[in-house]
């Protein structure tokens, strides 16, 4: 008989995540391989704490053209430095340090040519930063105490080179305006549907009155 896992009850905890990627050009293309860029794909807390706390490993499952496609990285900074030539879809998976939690997935497309931005030393290189946020639903007892000792207080603003508070707000205004979308949808779709049961009652009273 399996364990009975405790959960608690009512309880919501979010934890805001930002994932990306960074890339510069090489000095040359590299012979060997072809490759023109080094890059970093990248996991962070959004908020300033230790994340050892509530994850136990991150995934970064590369392009199949390297040779150790899957990379497991165990503690901070969650992150892979490569080099390459092509843009491609990196998986990011997220292990909790309860494995009664489920992994998450993220997809990040691996950027290498835009957007750039200007770093403080007058160098350009190329970023993408996304937000996003875990939410765990009546977490286990022991992982519900791990994301409360690691509860951040204020944003990690120093670890990101857009704007993050910015690129925070546009994404909850995206996800605000695609749920409102949805809506709608589903609305116009319980309206289609009340007709259609509305044809199918007159034209079963209509079959019943020629029998």
């Amino acid at each position: 008989m399996a364990d009975i896992v405790e959960r608690m009850k009512k309880k919501t905890v979010v934890k805001p995540i930002v994932y990306g990627n960074t890339a510069t050009r090489l000095e040359q293309k590299r012979e060997s391989d072809q490759h023109t860029h080094k890059w970093t794909v990248f996991l962070r807390p959004y908020m300033l704490e230790d994340p050892t706390k509530w994850i136990r490993k991150v995934q970064f499952k590369l392009h199949e053209s390297y040779a150790n496609q899957t990379r497991i990285i165990e503690e901070p900074p969650y992150e892979v430095t490569e080099t390459g030539w092509g843009e491609f879809e990196v998986q990011i998976r997220i292990y909790f340090v309860d494995s009664n939690e489920k992994p998450i997935v993220a997809f990040h497309y691996l950027r290498l040519f835009q957007p750039l931005i200007e770093l403080p030393s007058g160098e350009q290189i190329v970023c993408t930063e996304f937000y996003d946020e875990i939410i765990f639903q009546e977490p286990t007892v022991q992982m519900y105490r791990a994301l409360q000792a690691s509860e951040g207080k204020r944003p990690d603003k120093q670890s990101f080179l857009n704007d993050i508070e910015q690129v925070k707000n546009r994404t909850r205004e995206l996800g605000e305006h695609a749920q409102k979308e949805i809506a709608a949808e589903i609305e116009d779709l319980r309206e289609t549907l009340k007709d259609a049961h509305k044809l199918i009652v007159k034209y079963s009273a209509e079959l019943v009155e020629q029998e």
